[in-house]
């Protein structure tokens, strides 16, 4: 078998590999996002909670594969191999909060405030948002560059609605004559939320830097 066609064997199982962790962490972000609507509603949905906490495992697993494969040839065209390593573990640690947050949330002991439910509706709906053109970011850079480069802006309108909502009830909470625990923790909810968000900017900012340091596709 000649080197070319190793190669491009090599390449269409990263790409392979990197579709399913893809797809994965998508399933995740509308478990969460499923999970949060029916928290929202004073009905939360926990099977859909342990849901993201199954593919964040899966993506784990993918994670090491696509490693494997990664460094199996020196080689993984367009990018260098450190940028695919780097770019696999940033949207890895994406869904590493997601995960995160939604152990916190399977163990809060309180409804949500009917006060606030206006603003975290906004706050988790910008969070799956952000996360799905992460997503499709990701699988547009393989390919189109412009398109990868449109998304890195969608996202990042997406970290600024989420900032506005966040403050917006932390403002509120900080005001309540409440338990101060529940005050706190909700708190730490929303907080925890725009985290996913935040990062899945900071991921689409990198994506973009490479898109600059890269002859255009």
């Amino acid at each position: 078998m000649n080197k070319l066609k190793l190669l491009k064997e090599k390449k269409n199982e990263l790409y392979e590999v990197n579709k399913e962790f893809l797809a994965e962490t998508l399933n995740a972000s509308a478990l969460l996002h499923e999970a949060l609507s029916t928290f929202t509603n004073d009905k939360l949905k926990k099977e859909s909670l342990k849901g993201v906490i199954q593919a964040e495992k899966r993506c784990d697993e993918l994670k090491d594969k696509y490693t494997q494969v990664l460094y199996r040839d020196k080689r993984a065209l367009p990018f260098l191999i450190e940028d695919r390593f780097k770019i696999l573990m940033m949207v890895d640690a994406v869904n590493d909060k997601m995960e995160f947050f939604s152990r916190f949330l399977e163990v809060y002991p309180f409804k949500l405030y009917k006060e606030i439910k206006d603003e975290f509706k906004i706050l988790y709906s910008a969070c799956s948002q952000a996360v799905e053109e992460l997503v499709n970011c990701a699988v547009l850079i393989e390919t189109d560059f412009d398109g990868a480069y449109k998304k890195t802006f969608e996202i990042e309108e997406k970290k600024r609605i989420a900032r506005t909502a966040k403050f917006n009830l932390l403002g509120k909470l900080y005001k309540m004559k409440d338990d101060p625990t529940k005050v706190y923790l909700t708190s730490k909810l929303v907080t925890y939320m725009y985290d996913i968000v935040s990062w899945a900017e900071e991921t689409s900012d990198y994506l973009r830097g490479l898109i600059i340091k890269y002859p255009s596709k």
